[in-house]
């Protein structure tokens, strides 16, 4: 049962090791778009603003 065992854990470890490299690019990459957003030109969200759109 165990020679089985080891050539799984490895897969496995191995598909973790690239699914977490693959979070912190992605979240490097996003940090690094919104550095780049001209900030000048988004806009403040008030709650104020969204009546009427039939959400209660």
């Amino acid at each position: 049962m165990l020679e089985g065992f080891w050539p799984v854990a490895a897969i496995v470890v191995v598909v973790l090791i690239y699914v977490l490299a693959k979070v912190v690019f992605y979240m490097r990459r996003s940090e690094q778009q919104w550095m780049d957003v001209d900030k000048s030109k988004l806009r403040s969200w008030d709650d104020d603003e969204d009546q009427g759109t039939g959400r209660d």
